[in-house]
């Protein structure tokens, strides 16, 4: 393991204790629900959250699809034993401790790809890219949210105070450098790229997000 991938384990092992009873819990729930209204589950098979945390998604995911596993990858261990923990009674969930350039699954093992508010930790996102499309199934369906630092000054001055004193942090994208690494990863957009900005919502000051649907 790398330098910058012990720092974000660190990190976030240090956040599994709190990680979902926090003031911001609220904000990530509300957003994650709402990217995984846009995944269909009716038809395909496999569902995959990529930095899924202690696995709300998963978990969420796992009532819905009619096929194959829900399934979580996570770079810190605490996280990954709180996420199995919560879905001991699920028989079609499973969780690994992974790192999105290094993807513990087959090839085409999942119609449906979840990827919420952990894209601005990966040094190497094309790779990550790579490797997430290597798991989709053909006709796919990968979501990333993410925040858009072209969004407000606002997103851009988290993003500049975060690259200074959050390790784990990488960068956050604009709209536009977002969408040319997903098509650098032989990926397409299915629909324009989804905005969202919002004042003082779940707890949360500001909200600037992007949204994108992409297809392989």
């Amino acid at each position: 393991m790398n330098r910058h991938a012990q720092d974000a384990a660190a990190r976030f092992d240090n956040w599994a204790t709190t990680y979902g009873d926090d003031r911001l819990s609220s904000w990530f729930r509300f957003f994650q629900a709402f990217a995984i209204s846009r995944l269909d589950f009716s038809s395909g098979c496999g569902f995959l959250d990529v930095g899924c945390a202690t696995g709300w998604a998963v978990r969420e995911a796992a009532k819905q699809i009619t096929c194959g596993k829900a399934c979580g990858i996570d770079i810190s261990q605490k996280m990954i034993d709180r996420a199995i923990a919560q879905a001991h009674m699920l028989t079609n969930a499973d969780f690994q401790v992974a790192n999105a350039e290094f993807i513990p699954y087959p090839e085409e093992s999942f119609t449906s790809v979840l990827c919420t508010c952990s894209f601005h930790h990966y040094p190497n996102p094309l790779k990550a890219l790579c490797e997430i499309k290597r798991v989709m199934k053909k006709d796919g369906t990968l979501v990333i949210l993410e925040s858009a630092r072209d969004l407000s000054f606002a997103i851009w001055l988290q993003d500049l105070w975060r690259k200074h004193f959050e390790r784990s942090h990488v960068r956050y994208y604009t709209r536009q450098e977002l969408q040319a690494l997903v098509e650098q990863a032989n990926l397409r957009l299915a629909k324009e790229i989804l905005t969202i900005k919002r004042l003082l919502f779940k707890k949360k000051l500001f909200t600037g997000l992007m949204l994108l649907e992409c297809v392989k």
